[in-house]
C-alpha cells in the first residue's frame, strides 16, 4: 500500500519533485536535439544522395567523351571523310558478303538459296 502524500516528509517530496523536474527539463532538451535532426534530416539525405550521384555523373561524362573520340576515329577512318559529317557506317553490300550469309543461314537451319541460284537457275524463275 502506498503511503499518504500528507504522511511523507517534506524533504523527501521536494527531492522528488526536483528529481522530475531535472527529468523534465531533460526529456525537454532531448525532445528539441531530436526536433533539430528531423529538420536536418532531409538536407542530410539531400547531401548523401549527391555523394553517390557525383561519380554516377562523371563515368557518365567520360563515356559521353570517349563516345565523341571514338565516332571522330570513325568518321575518319571511313571512306569519303569530307562527304558528311555525321554519315553512318556502311556495311558491304549483301553480295560482298556470300559466306557470312551462308553461315547465317546454315546457323538457322535454313536452305542456301546462293547455292541454289548457281546450281538450278531454272527451278527458281519457275517458282
Amino acid at each position: 500500500m502506498e503511503p499518504d502524500p500528507s504522511q511523507i516528509e517534506p524533504d523527501t517530496l521536494g527531492l522528488s519533485a526536483q528529481q522530475l523536474e531535472r527529468e523534465l527539463a531533460r526529456t525537454r532538451e532531448e525532445l528539441q536535439a531530436m526536433q533539430a535532426l528531423l529538420e536536418d534530416l532531409p538536407s542530410v539525405f539531400e547531401n548523401k544522395f549527391r555523394q553517390r550521384l557525383q561519380p554516377l555523373l562523371e563515368q557518365q561524362q567520360r563515356l559521353l567523351s570517349e563516345n565523341t573520340v571514338l565516332r571522330q576515329h570513325l568518321h575518319q577512318l571511313q571512306p569519303g571523310v569530307g562527304a558528311a559529317p555525321h554519315q553512318p557506317v556502311l556495311l558491304p553490300q549483301q553480295q560482298e558478303r556470300p559466306r557470312l550469309r551462308r553461315a547465317l543461314r546454315h546457323a538457322f537451319g535454313l536452305a542456301d538459296h546462293s547455292q541454289l541460284d548457281q546450281s538450278q537457275p531454272d527451278q527458281r524463275s519457275a517458282d
